[in-house]
């Protein structure tokens, strides 16, 4: 499994730049989507109550204008389309302030839906690192751990992991080490002891198996 959190530096190379995606930022699909969709909602919800209240008041000073007008202008017929004029003059105002307010509603539901993408991905990373970490400990695979990135949520959390991590890392280290001393003692001790035929076979069977265990073991620690 590839890590998407941590781009992996060339031996005695610069560290190669990581680029980006969008998709790079759902790791955890079903979890930020779901907090994205739910701040959508609410956002949307809120931009929607606010823009109507504020659609309601100027509607209603508009309306409060225009009756005004009319009752000023009942007496003169000549005031007729000055009246007209102001009332269309009105109703644009309040179709601009409403083409506003979607605009800016829309603004501030894609902003705040971006921001807790971004949010989320700093918590997912990290809980996505984890886990593959722990999948490849299930299979023996104790390699380095490399650190989060810079900004990264629960970097607490995953200090801790990684000081645990090393520590098994360590025994596993340490095992092999002792396991390579046996079996170079074992090796003398087949050398100086009288062993033939079949015995020795077997022997030389188990010592190869358990080479080739160390082996497998180290690279694993690799």
């Amino acid at each position: 499994m590839s890590d998407p959190t941590a781009a992996t530096p060339a031996p005695g190379g610069p560290r190669p730049r990581y680029k980006r995606k969008l998709s790079n930022y759902l790791l955890d699909k079903k979890l930020q989507l779901r907090y994205v969709l739910l701040v959508t909602i609410l956002s949307g919800v809120i931009a929607g109550a606010l823009g109507y209240l504020i659609y309601q008041q100027k509607r209603a000073a508009s309306e409060s204008i225009e009756k005004d007008l009319a009752a000023l202008t009942a007496t003169d017929s000549s005031q007729g389309d000055f009246q007209e004029h102001v009332a269309s003059g009105l109703e644009s105002e309040d179709r601009a302030l409403v083409y506003k307010m979607a605009g800016v509603g829309v603004g501030l539901v894609v902003i705040l839906s971006l921001y807790l993408l971004i949010m989320t991905h700093k918590v997912a990373g990290p809980l996505y690192k984890v886990s593959m970490y722990f999948d490849r400990m299930a299979t023996g695979r104790l390699g380095v751990v490399t650190p989060l990135r810079q900004g990264d949520m629960l970097q607490d959390f995953y200090a801790t992991f990684k000081e645990s991590h090393d520590a098994v890392r360590a025994r596993a280290q340490t095992d092999v080490e002792a396991l390579e001393k046996a079996l170079q003692a074992m090796r003398e001790s087949k050398n100086q002891a009288d062993y033939r035929g079949e015995a020795r076979a077997k022997l030389d069977e188990a010592l190869d198996a358990l080479e080739k265990h160390i082996a497998e073991r180290k690279k694993q620690l690799a």
